[in-house]
């Protein structure tokens, strides 16, 4: 993998209408709307998607052991 680059993963999000939380793929190539208000959250780009809402951290794959 090139310096620099890394993978795109999932974030949690804040929707600033009415915050909620929920999970959204940083790279997602559709609209994300919010599943309680149903506002705009994100729109794609292309590559990472251009966030309205308040990102609140990037979530890591959990492991089951």
């Amino acid at each position: 993998m090139t310096e620099g680059r890394r993978r795109a993963g999932f974030l949690l999000i804040k929707c600033p209408d009415c915050s909620s939380e929920q999970i959204a793929f940083e790279r997602a190539s559709t609209t994300v709307t919010c599943r309680i208000c149903g506002s705009t959250l994100a729109t794609p780009t292309g590559g990472r998607a251009k966030f309205r809402a308040q990102v609140l951290r990037s979530v890591e794959d959990a492991t089951v052991s």
